[in-house]
């Protein structure tokens, strides 16, 4: 009998897992996965019968490349010279499946994505690498091998986008934006952050510095699908002012163009498409309506939410009332009806695109009503509940299996959010969202993450929540810092702006253009202490922005699946681990945290002065807030030390933070906190301290280790708000449901415990004195660093503590 397997496993007479495109063997060991001696078609029929669709990869070729015949019948190959042909069945399979499902589900024929895209990615390596990751990380969804790919060629992708922006003409291409709104679907369908906003900000000023969105433009189009439904989740509003989807902005006008009538194929006459553009106006104005309800003047002025609410609402159902009978008054078992002939594909897939459009209007109908009583003070109004009942009946005739729950998935949330302790319901939504995800790009995980920490609120607690604050106390998919078009001028719009796309524009602020467009330099950032609080955060700032990272621990240990990262054994009792430190390439900038002892000076020195005759550039010091610079011992001489080099060349910035909010949920105060009764100990008194969360202290450490501008600055790291210990003790009792007090103890009894758990008695007694200083009010200090840095406030501390609830830390 003939084996299935992959020939080069026959070939080699090994045993193959038939895992395509790429089989695990041949994916460990680097070779070439080949499935046909002929060529491998992907026949995608059209149901108009004027021709067919092949894409296929091209096997005999010596250069690497893939057929396409489209649907008028012209056949041509695209070759993709310098790639390695392992990458080329990730390109295939980009194009046959991911194609199909970036904008509309099963979008087979005429789809500018494969005809106009595709093409450009043979001079375009920023394209090719955001292809190849989006095609692996949805592999790598049912086939785990394929999430080193994924993450390699994402971060390729960062770094050729990036160096593509220095160059205009590159940064106005369809490939450029093409490339961004790429890696955007990747944050979205694979990782667990919320980069997508930060990639979806860079193509919107990637359309500005075009000229501005064309509705002629099927990248605008898929942009302002990705825009709208990103701007409900995240309650911020789209991007891009007016209903530029629709009418072309900057007062421009174009024809549209052909082919976008025709785009997805199966409809015909333009209906769907045409009607979900104007119900995408109402879900913008919903979004602007949520955003404006949770500000401050919405919670001052609640009767002008309700008013703007209402005239949405009038509007909203004047339109619908307008819609065609087929759209309007289609059935919800329209699959199940008895009709004279059988549906052809095209006119099922146009049936199924109805159902979703109704999904998410009846979803704007329940987010239009949460807006007004997010927590369900009054009885549900009959449109809500008539909304629910039928979102779930769409959702239980939907079949399974073909990528159509992607367009259910706005209305399934809305559902969820809106039904109260119903388990029926929740299974079902339950089922629905946790579909097969191999038949789709794009997965609901995040939501049904969220829904379920909803639900189980409601069921132990008997009362509603509102899923935006659940949302932000979760952290996912949460606005923290964009600048909103109405405050840029498109005049004044100049190509240092676009150099802002790569993903950190929100973690680091509005520094992120200090990011070099030429490239990120070779040489590793060093981090030493690479499993603490701060520096452990850091690393994936780094690797997400695509800088080699070099890791020192006792350990030498460092995180696999973050790409760009390598780990290298460090102890500061070992001399002999310090020249290891610099070997090979060297380091560019270290970030430097002191060993536990008093007398540290003299081995950091040696250290620094090893480091610098290897060339090291820039050096930045983790100090504390109470340590002025060159002032007193520990890191007060060390930090005096690298500042005194600025002379001779050397740069450098000392990082001067606060107090920990993580010292309440990591180590310090945890098994404390988690006791009953709950206690949090210290010597402080009632002394008020700006506690800072490791994240924004990682923020600013990112912009001193990478800016192209020197820092050679001092920061004084603090929070936006002064709590006592007593405070916290008070707000983790109200929020937990339980005791938790503050024991205030001595600074004597306090270095007597510390030297219990094992801390030299010195230095036990240096960190207990710092509780007194706290006690003496030299911790009650404000400012503005972190917001001056990075572009945005710091976390507040009841921000913190929500989170951590959610998370379950002290449970």
């Amino acid at each position: 009998m003939r084996g299935k397997g992959c020939l080069t496993c026959r070939k080699r007479k090994v045993k193959c897992d038939e895992a395509k495109p790429i089989c695990g063997r041949c994916h460990r060991l680097q070779r070439e996965c080949v499935w046909s001696d002929e060529l491998q078609v992907a026949p995608q029929r059209r149901y108009s019968g004027d021709g067919s669709s092949t894409i296929a990869i091209v096997n005999g070729s010596k250069t690497p490349a893939i057929q396409v015949s489209n649907f008028a019948g012209q056949n041509f190959v695209i070759e993709f010279p310098g790639i390695e042909k392992a990458t080329i069945p990730y390109i295939h399979h980009f194009v046959t499946f991911c194609c199909r499902f970036l904008a509309y589900p099963n979008d087979s024929e005429g789809n500018p994505f494969q005809e106009e895209l595709v093409p450009l990615a043979t001079s375009s390596p920023a394209l090719m690498h955001s292809m190849t990751a989006l095609a692996a990380a949805h592999l790598s969804r049912s086939q785990r091998q394929h999430e080193m790919t994924a993450a390699h060629h994402y971060s390729l992708a960062l770094r050729e986008l990036n160096n593509t922006l220095s160059d205009p003409d590159q940064a106005r291409s369809d490939s450029t934006l093409g490339a961004c709104l790429l890696l955007c679907v990747y944050e979205i369908s694979h990782s667990d952050n919320c980069l997508w906003l930060e990639h979806l900000q860079g193509a919107r000023d990637l359309i500005l510095y075009r000229g501005g969105p064309k509705t002629s433009d099927y990248l605008t189009r898929f942009f302002s699908l990705l825009d709208v439904s990103g701007s409900l989740s995240s309650g911020a509003g789209p991007l891009l002012q007016g209903n530029y989807w629709i009418d072309d902005g900057l007062g421009g006008s174009s024809s549209i163009d052909p082919k976008l009538l025709r785009w997805p194929y199966y409809d015909s006459d333009n209906v769907m498409v045409s009607h979900f553009h104007e119900l995408m106006i109402y879900m913008a104005k919903l979004s602007r309506l949520s955003s404006e309800a949770m500000s401050d003047l919405g919670r001052q002025r609640p009767e002008l939410i309700v008013q703007k609410a209402a005239q949405i609402e009038e509007e909203l159902r004047t339109w619908w009332g307008r819609c065609p009978p087929a759209l309007r008054d289609q059935s919800n078992d329209w699959r199940r009806l008895p009709r004279q002939r059988k549906l052809t594909v095209a006119e099922t897939l146009e049936e199924e695109a109805f159902s979703s459009t109704k999904s998410c209007m009846c979803g704007c109908i329940i987010y239009l009503n949460h807006i007004l009583d997010p927590i369900g003070q009054e009885p549900q109004k009959p449109e809500v509940l008539e909304a629910i009942n039928q979102i779930l009946e769409i959702a239980k005739e939907t079949p399974e299996g073909y990528g159509l729950e992607m367009g259910l998935y706005w209305g399934l949330f809305m559902a969820g959010v809106a039904i109260f302790n119903d388990l029926m319901a929740e299974d079902l939504i339950r089922r629905k969202l946790k579909s097969d995800t191999s038949v789709s790009i794009y997965h609901a995980d995040r939501a049904l993450e969220l829904l379920e920490v909803l639900w189980k609120r409601q069921h132990q607690y008997a009362a509603k929540y509102d899923w935006r604050q659940v949302q932000i106390q979760m952290g996912i998919q949460v606005v923290t810092y964009y600048l909103k078009p109405s405050q840029r001028k498109l005049g004044s719009f100049k190509l240092r702006e676009v150099r802002e796309i790569p993903t950190m524009s929100t973690i680091i602020g509005s520094n992120a253009s200090e990011l070099t467009s030429t490239g990120i330099n070779q040489q590793p950032i060093l981090l030493l202490g690479a499993t603490g609080k701060v520096a452990s955060r850091i690393v994936p700032l780094l690797s997400s922005a695509g800088y080699p990272t070099l890791l020192a621990s006792r350990s030498g240990k460092f995180p696999s699946d973050l790409p760009s990262c390598m780990g290298v054994k460090f102890d500061w009792e070992d001399e002999s681990t310090y020249a290891g430190l610099f070997d090979g390439k060297g380091a560019r900038a270290v970030y430097l945290i002191a060993p536990p002892k008093l007398d540290c000076f003299e081995d950091m020195k040696k250290l620094i002065d090893l480091g610098i005759k290897k060339g090291v550039k820039r050096w930045v010091l983790q100090s504390a807030s109470v340590v002025e610079v060159g002032d007193g011992p520990v890191m007060g001489k060390v930090s005096g030390y690298i500042q005194s080099l600025e002379g001779s060349g050397i740069e450098w910035a000392v990082l001067r933070p606060t107090w920990f909010m993580e010292n309440f949920s990591e180590q310090q105060h945890l098994p404390t906190i988690r006791a009953r009764p709950g206690t949090i100990i210290s010597a402080t008194g009632t002394g008020k301290i700006p506690f800072v969360s490791v994240d924004d202290i990682a923020a600013v450490a990112f912009h001193a280790l990478t800016s192209s501008t020197p820092p050679n600055a001092d920061y004084l790291i603090l929070g936006p708000e002064l709590w006592s210990y007593d405070d916290v003790a008070q707000m983790l009792t109200k929020k937990l449901g339980r005791e938790v007090s503050h024991v205030n103890i001595s600074e004597a009894q306090l270095a007597e415990g510390m030297a219990g758990f094992g801390i030299a008695p010195e230095y036990a007694r240096m960190l207990a004195e710092l509780d007194t200083y706290i006690k003496e009010g030299k911790e009650a200090n404000l400012n503005g660093d972190v917001e001056k840095v990075t572009g945005r406030q710091p976390k507040k501390l009841e921000t913190f503590l929500d989170e951590c609830i959610a998370k379950g830390v002290w449970s």
